[in-house]
């Protein structure tokens, strides 16, 4: 029982250890643009997590930080917004007004993130401010290369 033990305590420390060095998020994006790769790719290029460095390193933060227990789970899908499909859509706030998903909207969705609350769900999401400018273009890189995915858990 205990060398079962030490064997997946092993397998932990190295998985975590693996995924702390594949996000190198002090490294500039391996396109050779620098941290701002995300922000000057054409409007109508596809971004896509297993062919966009910035995207795939914005998958890991997703994952480092959490976002993923709230956002993607079936579990608790229902409570909180699909990322899948949001990039480029217009959504409804709970003050009524509209807007749609863009750099901005994401942005400032993750740094103060009960600002402008989608419609029907409740102002919850902790504010992730602690992150480095890198990451937070990271996670945006990444919710723009789910844009095409359609949305598994939606709200009626």
């Amino acid at each position: 029982m205990q060398v079962r033990w030490i064997a997946l305590s092993a397998l932990t420390i190295a998985s975590v250890a693996l995924l702390a060095a594949c996000g190198n998020q002090g490294a500039p994006a391996a396109s050779g643009t620098g941290e701002n790769a995300a922000q000057t790719k054409p409007a109508d290029s596809k971004a896509d997590a297993a062919t966009d460095p910035e995207a795939a390193k914005g998958k890991l933060v997703f994952i480092q930080t959490g976002c993923n227990a709230c956002h993607m789970s079936p579990a608790v899908g229902k409570d909180y917004p699909d990322l899948r499909g949001l990039y480029g859509s217009e959504v409804k706030l709970a003050d009524g007004s509209t807007v749609t998903v863009d750099e901005a909207y994401l942005r400032e969705s993750i740094i103060n993130p009960n600002k402008q609350v989608v419609a029907g769900y409740q102002p919850s999401m902790p504010p992730y401010g602690y992150l480095k400018e890198e990451q937070v273009n990271q996670l945006i890189a990444y919710i723009k290369s789910l844009k095409d995915e359609k949305p598994e858990f939606v709200k009626h």
